[in-house]
């Protein structure tokens, strides 16, 4: 990595569930990243599809190329779950949350850990950076931009602005680890919310750094929306605090 003196371990997390047909792009995007080291933890949340196979697949395809485990859990948990047990094994200094169904553009890892870095340099209070995605199609297809928004302490507390493969310190996670495992919708701004409670900030990059895919098994909600405005002829950017969640938690009893 041009910039840095000496690289450090990145941990990547993907937790999965029934995104079989999704993960080896998913894992491909890793492979194509100008960094190293870099320690991937993909944790299947009990899928009913052939998930399972398929990453025991790409863990031999990749040996001696990517440093790939697999955790299997036993009951479908949730994704906050699977972080959360993946949260237990990782190792590394920087951490990278990714969802199993989405990729990363080629310079992810390098251009957020520069500015990441950079930030740092002048500000030991910021802890993760974040940014702009593409939104494509079930196929991959481009359908428009997603657009974040500047770091804002106080809106995150009701809009849901922050993407999931934001670049953060470990230490920024396991000091709020483990995770509202009740949280099924709006994950992102929880986990987001504890951070930012405690004291640490981020830095927006106004670039589509990843591929955020559109379909109807979004956990949010957001690619059968998408998918339904741009069937209606509906163009244009879309600023994602308007389609993501605040976060909701399981009722009980």
């Amino acid at each position: 990595m041009s910039g840095a003196t000496t690289p450090v371990l990145l941990s990547v997390i993907i937790p999965n569930h029934n995104y079989g047909q999704f993960i080896g792009e998913t894992v491909a995007s890793l492979s194509r990243q100008d960094y190293s080291p870099l320690e991937i933890v993909i944790v299947d949340d009990a899928s009913s599809d052939n998930s399972v196979e398929i990453i025991k697949d790409l863990i031999e395809s990749y040996k001696g190329k990517l440093d790939i485990s697999l955790i299997e859990m036993k009951k479908n948990a949730g994704k906050v779950a699977a972080v959360n047990r993946a949260m237990e094994v990782v190792t590394g200094q920087y951490c990278l949350l990714l969802d199993s169904d989405d990729y990363l553009m080629d310079n992810h890892i390098v251009r957020c850990l520069a500015v990441l870095e950079r930030a740092r340099s002048e500000d030991k209070k910021v802890g993760f950076v974040y940014m702009d995605c593409h939104l494509i199609s079930a196929s991959g297809e481009f359908l428009e931009r997603g657009r974040s928004a500047p770091f804002d302490a106080d809106l995150i507390r009701t809009l849901s602005y922050i993407p999931e493969p934001a670049l953060v310190l470990m230490e920024a996670m396991k000091q709020v680890a483990p995770f509202d495992e009740s949280v099924r919708k709006g994950t992102k701004q929880d986990k987001w919310c504890r951070i930012i409670a405690n004291g640490w900030t981020g830095v927006y990059i106004p670039e589509p750094l990843f591929c955020y895919r559109m379909h109807n098994n979004n956990l949010s909600g957001i690619g059968a929306r998408v998918q339904e405005e741009v069937e209606n002829g509906k163009t244009g950017e879309r600023i994602l605090s308007g389609y993501w969640p605040v976060a909701s938690r399981k009722k009980t009893g």
